[in-house]
């Protein structure tokens, strides 16, 4: 019985993974930007709006809460994300990095 209860903590605490060196990245090109965040999707948009292309939209989306200084729709950014992402469409995450990519 011990033995048993043994080798089910372990196998439990094996399970718990700790490890916050896991980063989510990810880049695209920005569609809209608000005061608190950027919306970035696949593909790029000029003079568009979410509400005009979300008929017809299948790529990913994400709102990304960042400070928007610099950043402009039409800009072609790569992002890291601080903790988890909301599973929303489109997605929700905080950016921990925004870089401007050269198109």
């Amino acid at each position: 019985m011990k033995k048993l209860l043994i080798l089910m903590i372990l196998i439990v605490g094996t399970g718990c993974n700790n490890d916050t060196s896991s980063v989510i990245t990810g880049e695209g090109y920005i569609l809209e930007v608000s005061e608190s965040g950027i919306l970035v999707i696949d593909n790029k948009y000029l003079n568009q709006t979410w509400n005009d292309i979300i008929d017809e939209y299948q790529g990913k989306a994400i709102w990304l809460t960042t400070n928007t200084d610099q950043l402009k729709p039409g800009q072609k950014v790569q992002y890291k994300i601080e903790g988890g992402v909301d599973e929303s469409y489109p997605e929700q995450a905080k950016a921990e990095e925004i870089r401007i990519i050269e198109d």
